[in-house]
Parts: C-alpha cells; structure tokens; sequence
C-alpha cells in the first residue's frame, strides 16, 4: 500500500506584506494596532471627560460627540468660542489618517480587502477608486466623513491609487475642518439640551463604557465568528475529501 500522508490544510495568510516584511511593514502595521487600542481606550475616557472637558476630549478622541457636547457648552459658556472648538477637533480626527494612507502605498489591494472586511459599500468603493484613480480617491478623502464608508478605507485607497502625500493631508484637513464645523455649529443649536445629554452620559458612566465597548467590539467579534466558522467547514470539506481519496486507492489497490 502507498504511504499516504494527510494533505495539509491552507492557512490563510493575515499579512498584508508579501514575503518576508521590512520594517516599514512592520511599523506601519504597529500604527494601525495602535490606533484600535487608542480608539479602545477612548470609550472609556468619554464618559468621564465629556460632561467636565468636552475640548479635551475632541482634542483626544474627535469624536463626534465630543465636538458635539464642546459646541453646546459654547452656547453656554461665551468664552469658549466655536472657532476653538472646531479647531480642537481637527488633531483627533486626523491622528491615525496618515497611517492607513501609507498601509495604502505600502500594500495595495491586500490592505483594501482586509480594511472592507465583506461589507459591500466599501467593496464597492474599492473597485471605483482601482478604476478611477487618484483624483476619484481626492474627492473621497475631502468627502471621508460624509461617506457611509470606512475612512480608513478610503485613506488606504488614497494611497493604493497614487494620492501624493501634500495633497492628500490638505484635502484630509479641508474635509476635517467641514465636518467639525458642522458638528460644531449642530451642538452649539442644540445648547443646554446637549449639555443634559452630556451630563446623562457622565452621570451612567459603566452603563455608557459598557454599551460603547460593545458596539466597538460586537463587528469584530461577529466577523471573527463567521471566519472562523467558514474556517471549520472549509477543514471538515478538506478532510472528507481527503478521506475519500485515501478509500478510493484502497479499493484500487484491493483490485490490483
């Protein structure tokens, strides 16, 4: 009887490198896990600043709240000025940005796919911008935060489609900037209601820490589940094939 031995099963690859990584690779990819333990640990701190230091915490996170609550406590407090606010924001926000648009230049198509994750907005995104090119990516990352995308996404395709770094971190701020001046101006309108809000979130902080935490980590966690799932079928499918070759050259075999 032939020695069989059991196929080996594929494992797919996490790396968005291809072969051995260099140490940009590694650096860049350092700052991305980063980026979600900073934005983990941002959950917790908004509870707790965004009743007593709404500036600091859009300085922090940029969070949409955080602007939020800092333009409603403008509308209260006449010294702090909505110029401020929205400027305070603009650091949160772009923190990470250029991050995920060097993951772009740096990986390519692999990053866009990890960064998609299935969802079928951002898959379709990422079509548009390998066929259109590096002014389609411009008018996305000006549009970032008014796109039902993933910003990281579309920072990353900005730099897989040719984007050069002055103009991507000009149209990174201008977008920035809209969108925090909106935010700003839409809690200055809201006033004391946002405050009360503000006040509500602060007051039930394990309440809010916990809810926050879990709508963070709950995509992650179903997506994890469904590969690893698809991950367990794809072995089971493997080794009955596997299986069955193995009885099949036993019977031929017997024939012989």
């Amino acid at each position: 009887m032939a020695n069989l031995r059991p196929a080996r099963l594929h494992r797919p690859d996490w790396r968005p490198w291809p072969g051995s990584p260099r140490a940009r690779d590694l650096l860049c990819l350092a700052g991305i896990t980063l980026s979600g333990l900073y934005a983990l640990a941002m959950i917790t701190l908004t509870p707790v600043l965004i009743a007593t230091r709404p500036v600091l915490l859009e300085l922090l996170s940029g969070s949409t709240t955080s602007i939020m609550a800092a333009g409603a406590f403008s509308d209260v407090e006449s010294k702090l000025r909505l110029t401020v606010v929205a400027a305070a924001a603009l650091p949160g926000m772009m923190k990470f940005d250029l991050i995920f648009w060097c993951a772009g230049v740096l990986w390519g198509h692999r990053v866009m796919e990890m960064l998609a994750q299935r969802r079928r907005h951002a898959a379709a995104f990422a079509r548009q911008a390998e066929q259109r090119g590096s002014r389609f990516a411009g008018l996305a990352v000006l549009l970032s935060a008014f796109l039902p995308v993933p910003s990281p996404l579309i920072y990353a395709a900005a730099g897989w489609a040719g984007l050069r770094l002055i103009p991507f971190i000009l149209l990174d701020f201008i977008g920035s900037a809209m969108w925090a001046a909106l935010l700003t101006v839409f809690g200055y309108l809201l006033g004391t209601n946002g405050i009360a809000a503000a006040n509500l979130v602060s007051h039930y902080a394990f309440a809010s820490i916990a809810g926050l935490t879990a709508i963070a980590i709950a995509p992650h966690a179903w997506h994890a589940l469904r590969s690893r799932q698809a991950s367990l079928a794809c072995s089971r499918a493997a080794r009955q094939r596997r299986e069955c070759r193995v009885a099949a050259e036993i019977v031929s075999q017997e024939r012989e």
